[in-house]
């Protein structure tokens, strides 16, 4: 499922109508039907309907939901915000004539009648706001802000179409007055405002269906929602034994901090590595002797309880010598120089190699870090967190989080690197351009050492499933698992480690997910 912005949707909308030759009217009729099926659905005992429609084709979509209400003996109120019929678009107009020869009845609303309104909206069980549409370019202004107002005051149940008016479709950015939903249906894919947030927490629940654009004209666009779909899972076969299923090597720890390489591994053992090796620095061993029962550990030169001048020796002997085929590293590992010294050793390691926490922070120490990520000759991923980003392009944090997707994409072909930026919304950006977008997961796991469980499946999957599709399914995976356990622990109480409890559920839900059968004519965003 690609994720749109309005001059891409603008884009497709056109060259669907002039080159594939469907008609906009057909368009406009194929979306208010489906809304409008939606609706009925969502609402099947309620009688009273206010449509609030604009003068642009966003209001042409209302008038034709307005229209199958009708028909479906409801009754309906429809308010169009503009002087007169001679300020509607075309469509919006023959919408408007086809809804009147039905019966339907229309009264515009302008700045000298505002108020007249305000009781229907009141008074009605569903409120349907097509006044702007994806197109629409914030604040709003004039008497549409005072309608918008008395919606979000007197509103049961408001149904935007398209998009919450007043929103900014390519951003999760709220500027001045919008409207606040219950339930969202967008035409064709979901937009950036559907999945960021602040935003999307005004959508409500959105609904995505089809109206018949033609795809073939979004063949450039590489922007994509993260959905089960879209991920592998990984398998095992009969006739197979642990080295088959990958040795993954963790190196990190300090006195401290022993926590995040102990869940980092024991979520790599969950989520499918057949052997995991923690490397760690030598007086801490007893401590994740203790703690890791399945997965074993290879203690190194250290200085009171950190990474010692001959570690990043050792590290590179333990690679040679051994069988292992991923290295996952930083969790917990302090920042000095020494450890500076172990991560640009690990730079030249021949395998997939996922750098996370202070891994990162020690990366951005290392002499032309980013030369080195880009004569990599194997997969390299960086997980970092919004602060962790501002370390590795030195921009500020307000100036990530405002363009998660742009930084994400630039610092992946900068340095050829897989990325999976962290927040509310987690982003993937790939070397060849690609971005995943991510809503799985949930506030609790805004916890300690969420991160380093992450890190552990990301490292087992891009060995066992390849880089790409290891990263996309760990992530899925890892929010998952997260929405899994907050059923149970609830927000305020969730851990890290009930992620790895749940990574075994998780495994088995997203399998049967992918086996059902979707016969609906729409999708939620909260079942993708």
């Amino acid at each position: 499922m690609k994720i749109l912005k309005a001059s891409e949707m603008a884009y497709a909308d056109e060259n669907t109508i002039k080159l594939t030759g469907i008609p906009s009217l057909v368009l406009m009729e194929n979306a208010g039907r489906t809304a409008s099926q939606i609706i009925l659905e969502r609402y099947p005992d309620k009688k009273y309907f206010v449509v609030v429609a604009g003068s642009g084709n966003n209001g042409g979509d209302g008038l034709v939901i307005a229209r199958y209400l009708l028909r479906y003996n409801r009754d309906v109120k429809v308010f169009i915000l503009s002087d007169s019929r001679q300020k509607l678009s075309q469509d919006n107009l023959k919408n408007l004539e086809i809804f009147e020869s039905f019966g339907g009845e229309v009264l515009f609303i302008n700045k000298e009648n505002t108020g007249k309104i305000r009781n229907p909206v009141k008074e009605a069980d569903v409120v349907i706001d097509a006044v702007f549409g994806t197109g629409f370019k914030p604040p709003v202004k004039g008497f549409r802000e005072k309608v918008i107002q008395i919606i979000n005051r007197y509103a049961k149940n408001v149904v935007a179409v398209d998009i919450p008016s007043g929103l900014s479709t390519d951003t999760g950015k709220i500027e001045g007055v919008h409207t606040r939903a219950d339930l969202t249906v967008t035409f064709a894919y979901p937009k950036p405002a559907h999945i960021l947030y602040p935003a999307c927490e005004l959508c409500g629940e959105v609904c995505v269906v089809d109206i018949s654009i033609d795809d073939s004209y979004l063949k450039e666009i590489h922007r994509y929602l993260l959905t089960y779909e879209s991920i592998k899972l990984p398998e095992r076969k009969k006739n197979s034994h642990k080295y088959t299923y990958g040795h993954l090597l963790v190196v990190g720890g300090s006195v401290g901090k022993t926590g995040a390489v102990i869940m980092a591994s024991r979520s790599a053992t969950a989520s499918g590595s057949g052997l995991v090796t923690a490397v760690v620095p030598g007086s801490l061993d007893q401590v994740f002797e203790n703690a890791l029962t399945e997965e074993m550990t290879i203690p190194v030169d250290d200085i009171d309880g950190y990474f010692g001048k001959k570690a990043h020796r050792q590290i590179k002997e333990i690679i040679k010598n051994g069988k292992f085929t991923s290295v996952v590293a930083g969790m917990g590992m302090s920042v000095t120089e020494n450890c500076i010294s172990v991560v640009d050793q690990l730079l030249k390691v021949k395998m997939p190699l996922v750098i996370d926490a202070d891994g990162i922070n020690n990366l951005v120490l290392v002499d032309n870090f980013k030369e080195k990520l880009k004569k990599r000759k194997y997969p390299t991923v960086l997980t970092p967190h919004i602060g962790e980003m501002s370390r590795l392009t030195g921009l500020k944090t307000k100036e990530i989080l405002d363009n998660m997707e742009e930084t994400a994409s630039s610092f992946s072909k900068e340095t050829g690197s897989f990325v999976i930026l962290k927040g509310s919304r987690t982003v993937i950006s790939t070397p060849d351009g690609k971005v995943y977008y991510s809503t799985k997961g949930n506030e609790g796991m805004a916890t300690a050492g969420t991160g380093d469980v992450l890190s552990g499946i990301t490292g087992t999957l891009v060995f066992r499933l390849g880089a790409e599709e290891g990263v996309k399914t760990a992530v899925y995976l890892h929010g998952f698992s997260g929405d899994l356990a907050v059923k149970e622990t609830g927000v305020e109480s969730m851990k890290a480690t009930d992620l790895i409890r749940f990574i075994p559920q998780a495994y088995r839900e997203i399998k049967r997910i992918k086996e059902r059968k979707d016969t609906g004519f729409y999708r939620t965003l909260s079942s993708v």
